[in-house]
């Protein structure tokens, strides 16, 4: 695309309402413009538009139109992979003022393969504005090394707001070494739930199986989003002797119909089932469920055990 083309399709981004259409007397079904101009964006993959898009940058002055180029910028480097554009992001980065376009440029790191510098973004992790941290946050997830891990650390360990320690959490399970754990362990204690179970995602995924005894303690939590990640922790980690705490939380999920659709059941049924070999008291386990609770199953459980049905 040329540069009156991304000019257009900017302006087409902005249009929210359906088109009517005068021939047919009706608004068109296949949805606003904004609609179909962010389908196109997403599907750019040319590199050449790069400096289309910097010179743009250069020349707009209108807030909404540079969030967009910024959207389209961002979305060529997460489909090509091409470095320059988180390069490119932050040297932007550097020059706006407005909150609005800080937050749009640090959305779109988070979509790039990896950010080799995170210097410029450390600096929002601290910012006074929710919006811009939260962005900042998550634009670490793309970056590696000891400085992102650093900021990370002392955000979690000083911030008293328990969503952005959640999402600090899961960006810190991803990017994250061992010597993060040391700082995630005081938060298993921590009242909110949120905070607790991203705590313990992040010590399964950069932990080892001693941290074992703390995802079986999990499965005993209160909320049932840390006993959810209590049972990924075992499932990854685990061993024979987290058997009985698996089989316990699976009869007490399965008392009653569930309201909320989850993956849990399927998890245990799994953890479970590497063991019905050594352990005589799985497929009892196995075939009370399918003769007893089968009504509370969800469709995902039930074809499982169909499988280890017919397959045994």
């Amino acid at each position: 695309m040329n540069k009156d083309e991304l000019i257009a399709l900017a302006g087409q981004m902005s249009i929210d309402e359906y088109v009517y259409d005068e021939e047919w007397g009706y608004s068109t079904s296949e949805g606003p413009p904004s609609d179909l101009a962010y389908e196109t964006a997403r599907r750019f993959q040319d590199i050449q538009m790069l400096p289309v898009l910097m010179d743009l940058l250069e020349q707009t002055k209108r807030l909404e139109m540079k969030q967009y180029f910024y959207f389209m910028l961002g979305t060529i480097g997460m489909n090509t992979g091409d470095v320059r554009v988180a390069d490119f992001l932050l040297e932007r980065l550097a020059q706006e003022t407005k909150p609005t376009l800080i937050v749009s440029i640090l959305d779109e790191p988070a979509k790039q393969e990896r950010v080799h510098d995170a210097t410029d973004i450390i600096q929002y992790v601290e910012d006074s504005r929710s919006a811009i941290r939260n962005s900042a946050i998550d634009a670490l997830g793309s970056c590696r090394g000891a400085l992102a891990e650093e900021a990370l650390i002392r955000f979690i360990t000083t911030s008293t707001d328990s969503f952005e320690i959640m999402s600090a959490n899961f960006v810190l399970a991803t990017i994250g070494t061992e010597r993060v754990i040391p700082h995630l362990l005081p938060l298993l204690d921590h009242p909110k739930g949120d905070v607790r179970h991203s705590a313990l995602n992040a010590i399964s995924e950069l932990g080892d199986d001693s941290f074992l005894p703390m995802f079986i303690k999990g499965l005993e939590d209160r909320s049932v989003d840390v006993k959810a990640y209590a049972l990924l922790g075992i499932a990854k980690h685990g061993d024979a002797s987290s058997i009985q705490p698996v089989v316990k939380r699976l009869k007490t999920m399965l008392k009653r119909k569930r309201q909320i659709q989850s993956d849990d059941g399927l998890v245990a049924l799994r953890f479970l089932n590497r063991y019905r070999q050594s352990d005589k008291t799985i497929p009892v386990l196995f075939d009370w469920i399918i003769t007893k609770r089968w009504d509370v199953l969800f469709d995902e459980e039930r074809q499982w055990l169909n499988k280890y049905r017919t397959s045994h």
